[in-house]
């Protein structure tokens, strides 16, 4: 069973090639009509279609090779595709040439003028129906490839409407209309050919997504109640597909708590910001005014404990930035009793209550609670102190 991606690939390749069957058909039957009529703006419109069928094999040729992975390109050759749309934008312009060609060089037709007239106008309905179709299909896949050739093919239509149209002046003595008609036309295709152009280039020197989407990534990202700051937030195109890097500062003590975090994050955004291929998520702890420190006491009166479990009191307290500290809080140690674990729940509280910094005389190094402490990037320091007066004031000894 095939994969969403890969029904989009096959899709992809399927719109190209029959790009490339029709354009090589229109050129066929253009090439013909030159002979029959005499027109130099018919085989203007000729060579036109011919730089289309090799265009339409360069898409062709960036589809596949933007699937292909190495060593030596680990991300994907996904901006092929981007290089195959700056290419796009260049036959564009030379069907700006051929149009402006058209302009300075009067239309000549020497004769069948209603088979021309009516060719013409004929050939735009199936570029002007594909030219719709593809639009749909580029947009729905996001693929800078197809939308280029999209865009090309409604110049192409563009193109020959204004071949039809000096025909028509041709054929009725008015050949200006000729003339008016294709400056507005040339004027289109020059428009339509420096916004692919535009947008390629931006993509390949790596430039943001638009606003908006930037703005639904920082909505979803906000909708975590652990993300207290989001410090950093880019996204980039890489062909059709998005890459994404987060940088935040996340409230969660445990290292596999905010990789869940991060991973729920990153199926949020896929799930909400169609063709993100990766997402890249940084996090770093919140940055606090102070460090929270704990000690186990064997009384309330400020003993320090030779055990951890064992303990019945913990003193909790606040160490600033400037060196002081808060008035210690003593706890009771609920899980005292406890036959089994005790440890280990004591642990998990001193966690839950934000400490940073436990100072022990027990070395408890491998045991349940070092786990806990250590998973949750708590800080075991021994001391030497024998009530907790000594280790609130004597910074030294606390270290």
């Amino acid at each position: 069973m095939i994969s969403d991606r890969e029904k989009e690939a096959l899709l992809t390749k399927r719109w190209a090639a029959l790009s490339l069957g029709l354009n090589a058909l229109l050129a066929t039957v253009k090439f013909i009509l030159y002979p029959v009529t005499g027109s130099s703006a018919i085989l203007a419109e000729a060579v036109h279609s011919l730089t289309d069928v090799v265009g339409s094999l360069i898409v062709i040729g960036g589809l596949y090779l933007s699937e292909k992975r190495s060593k030596q390109f680990p991300w994907g050759l996904y901006k092929v595709e981007n290089f195959v749309a700056v290419i796009s934008s260049g036959l564009i312009f030379f069907s700006a040439y051929e149009i402006a060609k058209i302009i300075i060089v009067p239309v000549s037709v020497l004769k069948n003028l209603d088979i021309g007239m009516a060719a013409m106008f004929l050939m735009a309905l199936p570029n002007l129906a594909f030219y719709k179709s593809e639009s749909r299909i580029a947009k729905s896949l996001n693929s800078p490839s197809l939308a280029a050739d999209a865009e090309n093919w409604k110049t192409d239509t563009l193109s020959l409407i204004v071949v039809g149209v000096g025909v028509i002046g041709a054929r009725f003595a008015y050949p200006v209309m000729d003339r008016i008609a294709a400056v507005l036309v040339l004027l289109v295709v020059i428009r339509s050919g420096y916004g692919i152009l535009k947008c390629s280039v931006k993509s390949l020197l790596d430039a943001s997504v638009d606003n908006p989407t930037l703005d639904r990534m920082r909505i979803i990202i906000q909708g975590f109640g652990q993300v207290k700051e989001v410090v950093e937030l880019n996204a980039r195109n890489s062909g059709r597909f998005i890459f994404v890097t987060v940088v935040l500062r996340l409230d969660a003590k445990r290292l596999h708590e905010a990789h869940g975090i991060a991973d729920a994050m990153e199926r949020e955004i896929k799930d909400h910001i169609p063709f993100v291929e990766r997402v890249m998520i940084h996090y770093e702890p919140v940055a606090k005014a102070f460090r929270r420190c704990a000690v186990p006491l064997s009384t309330r009166e400020g003993d320090i404990s030779e055990h951890f479990a064992k303990a019945p009191f913990i003193a909790l307290w606040d160490k600033r930035l400037d060196g002081t500290v808060s008035t210690p809080e003593v706890l009771e140690n609920p899980f005292l009793n406890l036959e089994k674990g005790k440890g280990i729940q004591l642990a998990e509280m001193l966690v839950k209550k934000g400490v940073d910094i436990l100072y022990t005389k027990e070395d408890f190094k491998g045991k349940g609670p070092e786990h806990v402490l250590s998973g949750a990037e708590v800080e075991i320091k021994k001391t030497n102190a024998q009530n907790l007066k000594k280790l609130t004031e004597h910074n030294s000894e606390a270290q």
